[in-house]
């Protein structure tokens, strides 16, 4: 059986407004047509979530 380590409610909460923070920043690379920035933000996003998702 695998033992998981979950977050306690403020660790979960940072995380969500960590993310929500990066979305909104990913829009504005979107939406300035910045293209570059928008794939690199994506990858770090996408990454940490990997990272997450692996623990």
């Amino acid at each position: 059986m695998e033992e998981t380590m979950g977050m306690t409610d403020n660790q979960y909460k940072d995380f969500v407004e960590a993310m929500k923070e990066d979305l909104e920043e990913l829009n504005e690379y979107k939406e300035a047509g910045e293209d570059e920035r928008y794939v690199k933000k994506y990858g770090r996003i996408m990454e940490r979530l990997e990272k997450s998702l692996n623990r």
